[in-house]
């Protein structure tokens, strides 16, 4: 039972990593939309989506922009969310893996 609670764990956990990552894709390819003008009336769906996108998303970056300030005109902080959470996933893999090792 401990066995299948290791393995089933670090599944959930990634899943929820994963569509975090998903969302953030989705708001950075749904901010250059805006940002070059493509969606032209107020009311469109996926500006809808996007600001539904930015309550979830712009916490995580803010955290980051607090420590990394924007470099001229660029700003870092999705990079830095996607290196972290795939440094996240790296060290949940790893240590299940050893917790997994050890039970067996």
């Amino acid at each position: 039972m401990f066995g299948l609670i290791l393995v089933t764990i670090p599944h959930l956990l990634i899943s929820i990593l994963n569509c975090i990552e998903y969302l953030l894709i989705g708001y950075i390819i749904l901010g250059w939309i805006i940002f070059f003008g493509l969606i032209k009336n107020q009311e469109n769906i996926l500006l809808r989506i996007y600001i539904l996108l930015m309550t979830k998303i712009e916490p995580l970056l803010a955290l980051i922009r607090r420590v990394l300030p924007t470099v001229a005109g660029f700003d870092f902080s999705p990079l830095v969310v996607f290196f972290g959470l795939h440094l996240a996933k790296v060290l949940i893999i790893e240590i299940f893996s050893l917790l997994l090792r050890a039970y067996v």
